[in-house]
């Protein structure tokens, strides 16, 4: 889908009537549309000063300041629970695969089975294990920005989503020992299967989802058979052989496992990566970082994630156990809340300038030093396992596309998914030379 959009008219985002375009819409169907994915601030900010407790038809509430966001994803589970359930708003979940295996995720788990497999995560994913792939990393980025480097100076146009999509194959390939063609049929599959989180699901959406459920599993199943105690050293047979105080890992906690991993390192990570690149490309703020001083990248990185959330707000379901207040208002117990990231990481209660993009914020030598956490990532019990992956990953992306940036230019419309939660780039056409003419790509000052 192009960037064209009903909602799109001559006012800028800043100055529509946001009240009135929610009046008459849904808040998940306004978040989808590709005008206010390109630029989501303004409808973050109207809600997070004039609604910070936002309350559906249906009687959901969608917080959008700092300190709610955070006290919701680090609520004790007596306080909030994440619930499966609330996946589906129509109910009746085991009737269908796709929504059951997202139920059965670390993500939709409350301690302490949360806890359990949290333990186990842990293990594949520490700071120290990230940074022994670091090198690996670089190689598959290098060979990936050396074909884009050949395409562009012979003149042709080039479609960055594929360097976003190729390092997450390819990071995906060597931690599962799987070719890169089974990769992209998972990738496929995961992304089907995660369409029951956008409220704007369509049947056809959730009967391609429960299929490719039923195909992701069936696959997973036969791997780990053939895997376990095969002495290999890949993930997959990590986790077949793995043995915790409770014994070994259950076949089902083993593909809600393998499906996590590929979930978030394999489309979330290039959508990522390519909302990463298009805003790199848009505003060129501070690319000097990326030239390979010590922190520069990783900086940058941290900003890139406050200043475009990926994900607009969590897509998991939480349900309040109990009364609670957030935003000054107090929220019945069994009421189903969700938190605007986007909303969030802009907070001038939490961020100095937050509409000012500036990586020293996040430099351990800058005197700005001490801005509140991103949350990208979430926080709490549920923030995601990956997170030092994903910004490893980020940050060689743009220590080995650096040299190119000054001469790379988008080269017409950048295209965009449509899901209420997440801001994925579909396509991202570039050339070397002269820009092409703006169009929504660029933001306000």
């Amino acid at each position: 889908m192009t960037a064209k959009s009903h909602f799109a008219a001559s006012a800028s985002g800043a100055s529509r009537d946001w009240r009135t375009v929610l009046a008459s819409s849904d808040v998940y169907a306004v978040l989808s549309d590709p005008a206010v994915m390109a630029d989501p601030l303004p409808l973050a900010a109207w809600l997070r000063e004039n609604a910070p407790v936002y309350r559906r038809a249906d009687g959901e509430y969608l917080v959008s300041r700092y300190e709610d966001v955070s006290r919701l994803f680090r609520a004790p589970p007596d306080h909030i629970r994440v619930q499966a359930a609330g996946i589906l708003r129509s109910g009746a979940m085991e009737q269908h695969p796709s929504v059951r295996r997202l139920a059965d995720t670390i993500g939709l788990r409350n301690p302490p089975e949360h806890t359990r497999l949290n333990r186990v995560y842990m293990r594949y994913f520490t700071a120290a294990r990230v940074a022994a792939l670091r090198e690996q990393t670089r190689v598959v980025v290098a060979d990936s920005v050396r074909d884009l480097t050949a395409r562009l100076t012979a003149g042709q146009q080039a479609d960055l989503h594929e360097l976003a999509t190729a390092l997450p194959t390819h990071m995906m390939s060597l931690l599962l020992d799987l070719p890169p063609a089974d990769i992209s049929w998972l990738n496929t599959c995961v992304w089907r299967i995660e369409q029951p989180f956008d409220p704007t699901l369509t049947d056809v959406r959730l009967s391609d989802a429960d299929h490719s459920s039923v195909e992701l599993d069936a696959f997973v199943v036969d791997l780990v058979a053939r895997r376990r105690g095969s002495g290999g050293s890949d993930l997959i047979t990590a986790l077949a052989d793995t043995r915790d105080d409770e014994g070994g890992l259950s076949q089902n906690d083993i593909i809600a496992m393998v499906f996590t991993i590929l979930a978030g390192g394999g489309p979330t990570m290039a959508w990522v990566i390519a909302l990463a690149l298009w805003r790199t490309l848009v505003r060129r703020e501070h690319v000097d970082r990326l030239d390979g001083s010590p922190g520069g990248a990783a900086a940058y990185v941290e900003e890139l994630l406050r200043f475009e959330s990926p994900a607009m707000y969590s897509p998991i379901p939480r349900v309040a156990v109990r009364d609670i207040e957030l935003g000054g208002e107090v929220l019945p117990a069994g009421s189903r809340i969700y938190g605007l990231i986007t909303g969030a990481n802009h907070d001038p209660r939490a961020f100095q300038d937050p509409g000012v993009f500036d990586p020293s914020r996040f430099d351990p030598s800058s005197r700005r030093r001490g801005a509140a956490p991103v949350l990208a990532y979430g926080t709490g019990i549920h923030r995601c396992v990956g997170a030092h992956l994903a910004s490893m990953e980020l940050e060689v992306v743009f220590e080995e596309i650096y040299a190119l940036l000054p001469d790379l230019h988008l080269e017409g419309p950048v295209t965009w998914g449509r899901t209420s939660y997440s801001r994925s780039v579909t396509a991202l056409p570039v050339r070397l030379g002269t820009p092409a003419p703006a169009r929504l790509e660029h933001r306000r000052p």
